[in-house]
């Protein structure tokens, strides 16, 4: 898993609760024991190189939740062969991704989005039964701004979620 924000956190619970085993894969290591809560086995810091050359052909699948630009022909070489990367998270650039980092190590790189009713039902009676839920910090209407700001500095474990009831003051 690579990225622990508002959309890794509820991958790292929703893998978990499914039996996977989870590592996350993050450039802060001031997220390690929120992994290890949120459900992972394992947290590896991708700052430090020696981190790639231990977790080479290590992953199945790697599911990218970051929505910002980072190096993804970095993690190929984590996955065994016709392992995937799956991208949810939705940079605001195209990334650039080599042939050969795909082609050489045989694996795959694939995209999803979230399903239809069906399938948005099927999660929700998955979280139910499971009690997986998102992580938030319920905000007044009148600290929206502060959120965003806060969101910008990625300060903020894992949602804000804003009062409804508060908007009428």
């Amino acid at each position: 898993m690579i990225g622990l924000g508002g959309l890794g956190h509820m991958a790292v619970k929703l893998a978990a609760a499914m039996g996977a085993e989870v590592t996350v894969l993050s450039t802060s290591k001031g997220k390690a024991q929120d992994a290890k809560r949120l459900g992972a086995t394992g947290f590896e810091v991708t700052s430090e190189p020696k981190t790639f050359e231990k977790l080479k052909k290590h992953f199945n699948l790697i599911i990218d939740t970051v929505s910002a630009q980072h190096p993804i022909d970095a993690y190929f070489p984590l996955l065994k062969p016709y392992g995937a990367v799956a991208l949810v998270g939705a940079p605001p650039q195209p990334l650039s991704v080599g042939a050969f980092a795909l082609i050489g190590g045989n694996v795959r790189f694939a995209g999803s989005s979230i399903g239809g009713m069906r399938e948005t039902q099927e999660m929700l009676d998955f979280c139910a039964k499971h009690r997986v839920g998102s992580d938030v910090e319920v905000i007044s209407a009148a600290k929206i701004n502060e959120a965003y700001e806060r969101m910008l500095k990625n300060d903020v474990r894992y949602r804000f979620v804003i009062d409804a009831k508060t908007f009428a003051q």
